[in-house]
């Protein structure tokens, strides 16, 4: 069968590998979609990451096979799949950081997201995979995965209703987390490099939109909250000018979240102002097993086409061109095709 991996910066290959089985416990799901996600981007391209790396984990497909002492799932049912659990007995799980736990970091499916048929092991199976409901599409379960993201990282803050929420980056992942922060009576105010994007923002809620480099963030977002600042800001993107932005913009007494960052990443950060002004820096890490099925419970609602986010999909063979694109800013969100 067909596997796409990385065996060295930024190049991916589609290579030949044995077909996995289902031993005690487990489940082969063949592979419809998956999405690329920006960890892989990053695993490709950061020359620091170890090569080859496994790829992929926002799965969706049929399962194809069960093992010995599988009941909950059958042969042809459609689901969704992540790739890591917790211990839940663990130190980390009982005290609320499951995606600190050592078992969840080491957990994963085999060979990789981006492959023919998918090895689920036992220690995942009643954890990760969420059975799809029949009225909701391939295209729109394959966000399963970075909704839990993005959940777990709003359970991580504070947020009241009546509050206002930042987005700076409204790509994939910044439109991800507009109909949750809509859910919770938030007021979003979005800021990006591209007018296109800020667009489609305003299309999905958003109630202003500020271009980088044209326009003033801080004073906008200040001015849409009677000179406070933003409650809480979320950086899709991080480096020293969002980090910048982000303290520009929040109120004192506020949250920054950076929630897309790369290894190595060491933006000056002004600890006197986050001291001074008592603003807290916030982090989350994936999604835990709960919010998977919070996520599904989500997309199977009407309304918020996440799915028209997908902007290009390729076979195994081509995906190394949604690589490409994604690297280069020219897609949106990349979906490889079993």
């Amino acid at each position: 069968m067909k596997l796409l991996t990385c065996p060295r910066t930024g190049a991916v290959e589609a290579i030949d590998v044995a077909e996995p089985t289902a031993g005690p416990g487990e489940i082969l799901v063949r592979m419809t979609l998956c999405g690329v996600c920006g960890t892989d981007l990053m695993k490709v391209y950061d020359a620091d990451t170890p090569k080859p790396v496994q790829l992929g984990h926002e799965i969706v497909g049929r399962v194809s096979a069960v093992g010995a002492s599988v009941a909950r799932f059958r042969v042809g049912e459609r689901v969704a799949v992540a790739h890591h659990a917790p211990d839940y007995g663990s130190h980390y799980a009982r005290r609320g950081s499951p995606t600190q736990d050592p078992q969840f970091k080491s957990s994963n499916v085999a060979p990789g997201g981006f492959a023919e048929v998918i090895r689920v092991p036992a220690d995942l199976v009643p954890h990760t995979v969420v059975p799809i409901p029949d009225h909701v599409s391939d295209e729109r379960a394959v966000f399963m995965e970075p909704l839990g993201c993005c959940l777990r990282a709003m359970d991580r803050v504070p947020l009241r209703e009546g509050d206002t929420v930042l987005i700076v980056g409204v790509g994939a992942i910044g439109l991800l987390f507009l109909p949750l922060l809509r859910d919770r009576s938030v007021t979003v105010l979005v800021a990006d490099t591209r007018a296109e994007r800020l667009d489609v923002a305003a299309e999905w809620g958003a109630s202003a939109g500020f271009l980088v480099g044209r326009d003033d963030v801080a004073k906008g977002t200040k001015a849409a909250t009677g000179g406070r600042g933003a409650d809480l800001v979320l950086l899709t993107a991080t480096n020293a000018a969002t980090i910048a932005l982000a303290l520009d913009s929040v109120r004192d007494g506020g949250v920054i979240l950076p929630f897309g960052v790369k290894p190595g990443m060491m933006p000056p950060v002004d600890l006197w102002q986050l001291y001074r002004r008592e603003v807290s820096l916030v982090t989350s890490y994936s999604a835990t097993p709960e919010g998977l099925a919070r996520a599904m419970a989500i997309l199977a609602r009407p309304g918020y086409a996440l799915e028209q986010t997908i902007s290009h999909r390729f076979p195994i063979s081509e995906a190394g061109q949604g690589f490409a694109l994604l690297h280069d800013m020219k897609a949106s969100k990349v979906v490889v095709t079993g």
